[in-house]
């Protein structure tokens, strides 16, 4: 039992630096818009369909594709940005129509994923002759090994950039007034146009990765990974990006740890209840507002 739960600890750990990956995106972007971004899922989705096209086409490994998957979909988050969300920002509710507006993206995202690629699954093969890593009894899938290391870099690079680079601070300024911040120079429409195309490339990156961890990917998974979104932000706290690496942990753990003592298919559920729990008594999350 000992050697079973430190792996299941361990898996946890690993699996909840992806889920923090694919929530702090969501986060950066609803913390200086808010914006409720109810596609997250489907372009992370879209990442992965883009590293199965790669390796189909050009035979390039996930690891390879980023090379062009994280620059395109930056790129793209900054065309959205500059067509939908000044709109968005003008409507009485915001929150609301960018859920209602994000929701029809997701929509148009699945139907194009079906119409080019059916609803066949599609896997990617793996680029490393080793599958498993074992350290004494205990074994892990290197692909999972890879993704949380890859997630662990890529939060650690962004903590980085929003406390140690003007471009960080301005981004943080916004999330905690976004009326002051141009009284202090700092144009808000720019610095959000780079936070929205950088919260989708925190996404893709993640797409990108999960194809390692996972054998095959279907046109209909992007609404679970949104869920996976909503709920590591939720846990963590709306707007701060540091709560959603302690919330996908948090929501990883929960997860892994749970499967030890009742059917995987339950284990989510007990993620779940912790959810709601944290929303009717801590509501902020667990570190509140950034």
């Amino acid at each position: 039992m000992a050697i079973l739960m430190t792996q299941a600890v361990i898996s946890g750990l690993l699996l909840g630096l992806v889920y923090a990956l694919i929530g702090i995106g969501m986060n950066i972007i609803y913390g200086v818009m808010r914006v409720v971004n109810f596609a997250h899922g489907e372009f992370m989705l879209a990442a992965a369909y883009v590293c199965y096209w790669l390796s189909a086409t050009f035979g390039l490994n996930p690891l390879e594709s980023l090379v062009v998957v994280l620059p395109g979909f930056f790129l793209g988050g900054v065309v959205i940005y500059y067509l939908v969300v000044p709109r968005l920002l003008r409507s009485e509710d915001p929150e609301v129509m960018s859920f209602l507006a994000f929701f029809g993206v997701s929509l148009i995202i699945t139907s194009v994923i079906l119409l080019i690629w059916d609803a066949d699954p599609r896997g990617v093969p793996f680029p490393f002759h080793t599958v498993s890593v074992s350290i004494g009894r205990l074994f892990f899938p290197l692909g999972r090994i890879i993704a949380g290391a890859f997630s662990l870099v890529a939060i650690a690079c962004l903590l980085w950039l929003l406390h140690r680079t003007y471009l960080g601070k301005a981004i943080r300024a916004i999330i905690q007034n976004r009326e002051a911040v141009p009284i202090l120079g700092i144009d808000p429409h720019r610095i959000s146009a780079f936070a929205f195309g950088l919260g989708l490339l925190l996404v893709a990156l993640a797409g990108s990765v999960v194809v390692l961890s996972f054998p095959s990917i279907t046109p209909v998974m992007g609404g679970g990974y949104t869920v996976v979104a909503f709920v590591v932000i939720v846990l963590g706290g709306l707007g701060n990006p540091l709560g959603a690496l302690v919330g996908g942990i948090v929501f990883g753990l929960a997860e892994n740890v749970s499967a030890v003592f009742m059917s995987t298919a339950l284990s989510p559920v007990v993620a779940f209840v912790i959810l709601i729990a944290m929303i009717l008594f801590r509501p902020q999350g667990l570190l509140g507002r950034f």
